[in-house]
């Protein structure tokens, strides 16, 4: 009840002040506010207003229930889409991985659900898992562990990973600038990766420019049909700043993988990449390349199989207009690959040329049109089209847009 009269109060002092300023009236300075009496306020308000206290967290399984959800691994997928129509059977006259079709008849491909969960496991290491589905089946693409706090420039990665060899073997294809992979990857290094259970030990040399060198130990099995073997690799690979907008990588790699008793397939790559970008606007050029040499020691049995000795190359330039369009122009050099049946075998190289464009309609989908014309060196020569889509959903990283 005394609250009540003395709130009372407090609002006619209040309420005469209006009267006096609305009336033209010069009011009176107002008498200094008794502390007690707004102690007394305040204290009958903020009973009346006070909330009900919140439950306390159930907890579930030994956390909270956002504490589980926040221990999820980041969850992605990626999908991947195309029709292909080949003036001159590819597959069978250019034998490859990636989307071909029967000559002259057009065909809808499905090409690749890719799954991606990534976290941190702890404060020493991280996890990425990639699970591929395709037509073929389901396989894991990679698994490994990657340390975080190794001293020294140090760091250990552990599991199924792409062996550190050239630029394009350690990538996924949705971050390549053309939809499918260059001659001379697929004849040299491995019709689809170079891959395997392994590990790599890389280290971060403490130069004024990026310079990391990777030395890694794996089973691989480069080619449908063969087992996997013992397989070492080395790459150096540097990154300098020429400039704010032009940056150059340049890369070297070794590999030296097991053929049986006394034999080995060594290959050699050198690769460059480089790219220019003005820090105002989002256009740039790139301009990549790569370079492999093969040579099998004792001559074992898989030289007769994917090729034998022999060298390849391939260099692309890509130009990205602005944030929705994109487009590329592509030279391949590789070792042709056996002769299709009823055509005699003529020894030398399979040239290729490409074109790409790339429409980004946002940072998660990408439609691709791909027109590629090869020759082979007994004379065959054919085109192939690609028309391509893909779609990004979850916390994978998007394009750059």
């Amino acid at each position: 009840m005394k609250h009540s009269i003395a709130a009372a109060g407090l609002f006619a002092a209040l309420c005469s002040a209006q009267t006096a300023s609305a009336s033209g009236d010069v009011a009176t300075p107002p008498a200094p506010p008794d502390p007690a009496l707004e102690a007394e306020i305040t204290k009958a308000l903020g009973q009346q207003a006070a909330p009900p206290a919140a439950p306390a967290p159930t907890a579930v399984g030994g956390a909270g229930g956002l504490a589980r959800v926040l221990m999820l691994p980041d969850i992605s997928a990626i999908g991947s889409f195309a029709g292909v129509y080949d003036s001159y059977d590819a597959g069978a006259r250019s034998p490859r991985s990636g989307s071909t079709g029967p000559a002259g008849k057009p065909t809808f491909l499905f090409q690749e659900l890719e799954l991606a969960l990534q976290a941190v496991v702890d404060p020493y290491a991280r996890a990425d898992v990639f699970v591929s589905f395709t037509p073929e089946g389901v396989a894991v693409e990679e698994a490994y562990l990657t340390t975080l706090s190794l001293p020294a420039g140090l760091q250990l990665k552990a599991g199924r990973f792409f062996t550190p060899l050239g630029r394009l073997n350690g990538t996924h294809p949705h971050t390549w600038d053309f939809l499918d992979a260059p001659l001379a990857h697929d004849r040299l290094v491995g019709n689809e990766k170079l891959a395997g259970p392994g590990v790599d030990l890389s280290w971060l040399a403490p130069l004024p420019w990026f310079a990391e060198l990777h030395l890694a130990g794996q089973s691989t099995a480069p080619y449908a049909g063969e087992v996997e073997r013992l397989t070492g690799a080395v790459r150096l690979v540097q990154f300098l700043e020429l400039s704010d907008a032009a940056s150059l990588g340049v890369g070297l790699s070794a590999s030296r993988r097991d053929e049986g008793p006394g034999a080995f397939r060594d290959l050699a790559g050198a690769d460059l990449f480089l790219k220019y970008r003005p820090p105002a606007g989002r256009a740039y050029l790139t301009l990549q390349g790569e370079a492999f040499a093969r040579r099998f020691r004792h001559q074992a049995a898989a030289a007769q199989r994917d090729g034998g000795d022999g060298w390849g190359a391939y260099a692309q330039l890509f130009w990205r207009q602005d944030a929705w369009w994109g487009y590329g122009v592509r030279w391949d050099r590789a070792p042709a690959g056996p002769a299709p049946e009823a055509v005699a075998f003529t020894p030398g190289a399979e040239q290729r040329w490409s074109g790409v464009a790339d429409w980004f309609l946002t940072e998660f989908q990408r439609i691709g049109l791909q027109a590629s014309h090869d020759r082979r060196p007994e004379g065959l020569s054919g085109w192939e089209w690609i028309l391509h889509l893909e779609f990004i959903i979850g916390a994978h990283g998007a394009h750059p847009f």
